[in-house]
């Protein structure tokens, strides 16, 4: 355990992976959690990257010194994109850098025995320290649980039975995950997740996530709700009875933007959008929003397939 000589608390660790097309989004995700950090604590952020320059760095760099918080650091770590890059896509907007997750054991010192893993497509609103209070020893990570709720469900694992899982168990959101690095190293799990991604290859629907589940279903735990309070697809925000399972906590301390309706993407119009901004505005790419054109576009194909979803037969 690393204690940090200021505070005297324990020094939170915290992971993100982005590649440059992510580098705006990365920046928001790493300010948020800075600002609303208590100043007692110190934050080590170590970003896996692939693609970032000198400017792209500064920037990022610059975005955590807007927090204004003591003593927070960034450490920059090259992706082994050799272990990632062929592994399965299962959707378009997705990165390989998903993947880089899985690769933190290689990054972070051995007296490092716990780490906070962020995506990069979230902004945090509470202070983390909450968070990486939590006594991890029991479990290999802790995590939320995901909007799908079980493993049987749609976009679960779909070869549960083979595996032996119960058709109850609980899935879990990769988004946030508070990782004992410890027994995370013990227990080889990057190691039996990457093996079991290519031995399952044709079936696989959520890239490392569902890894993860597969090989962890029985060793995590599980983390309230508000800590990776997920965007609800579309279909589920239009009609609510449709939402297979409604968390019972409406607090949101890390909102992520979980589907492919991202806040810098056009046609994004949740409320929850207006984080991301907020924090935006407080990094080097200040006042940016998605340009004109490009939401009218996208206006007019969601409209075009609303029209043609009427005349679909029932």
């Amino acid at each position: 355990m690393v204690m940090d000589a200021f505070s005297g608390q324990e020094a939170i660790n915290l992971v993100l992976a982005a590649d440059s097309n992510y580098a705006m989004t990365l920046a928001v995700a790493i300010c948020s959690a800075a600002t609303n950090c208590s100043p007692r604590r110190r934050l080590r952020f170590h970003v896996i990257q692939s693609g970032f320059g000198p400017e792209l760095r500064q920037n990022v760099e610059a975005s955590l010194e807007q927090s204004k918080l003591p003593g927070a650091s960034i450490y920059w770590h090259d992706a082994q994109l050799g272990r990632i890059q062929n592994l399965k896509i299962a959707q378009s907007y997705i990165s390989p850098m998903t993947y880089a997750r899985l690769l933190i054991p290689d990054f972070l010192p051995v007296d490092v025995e716990k780490v906070l893993y962020l995506d990069c497509d979230l902004v945090v609103l509470d202070d983390l320290g909450d968070l990486w209070d939590t006594d991890v020893t029991q479990k290999a990570l802790f995590a939320v649980r995901d909007l799908i709720a079980f493993v049987s469900a749609p976009g679960g694992l779909a070869n549960y039975r083979e595996l032996g899982i119960p058709a109850d168990a609980k899935y879990f959101n990769a988004g946030v995950l508070l990782i004992n690095l410890k027994k995370w190293r013990e227990n080889h799990t990057s190691d039996r997740v990457f093996e079991y991604l290519e031995t399952h290859r044709e079936i696989i629907q959520m890239n490392d996530q569902e890894g993860l589940n597969a090989i962890l279903f029985s060793d995590w735990g599980e983390l309230d709700y508000r800590w990776n309070w997920q965007i609800p697809c579309r279909y589920y925000r239009v009609d609510k009875g449709l939402m297979p399972w409604v968390p019972e906590t409406k607090r949101k301390s890390i909102v992520h933007f979980t589907t492919n309706e991202k806040p810098w993407l056009a046609g994004c119009d949740y409320e929850e959008r207006k984080y991301f901004f907020q924090y935006l505005d407080r990094t080097p790419w200040a006042g940016w929003r998605v340009p004109y054109l490009w939401e009218m576009k996208r206006s007019v194909r969601n409209s075009l397939s609303a029209c043609l979803r009427m005349f679909e037969p029932i």
